[in-house]
């Protein structure tokens, strides 16, 4: 049984390894559908291990905020340089 810091600490180099490693390809809506896909697993993880609304107590906003989970589309060279761009 794992807290959940330590799910995301422990997960975290795997999605930044995978990422940094495919990101070159044209991954945009691959690495959108994984991110969902990253998401829903850590919620079901909370549910089966509380019996509750994982989701509910953990909202996206706080998990990549709070307990900084990596986001794999920010990985992405082309949407880096533009949102540097902008501000």
């Amino acid at each position: 049984p794992l807290k959940l810091y330590e799910l995301i600490q422990s997960i975290n180099p795997v999605i930044r390894g995978w990422g940094n490693y495919y990101r070159k390809a044209h991954v945009r809506k691959l690495f959108n559908k994984l991110q969902r896909w990253i998401l829903r697993r850590i919620w079901s993880h909370r549910r089966k291990r509380w019996r509750n609304a994982g989701w509910k107590k953990y909202p996206v906003k706080m998990l990549y905020e709070v307990y900084r989970l990596e986001n794999l589309t920010s990985l992405i060279p082309d949407l880096n340089r533009k949102t540097a761009s902008i501000r």
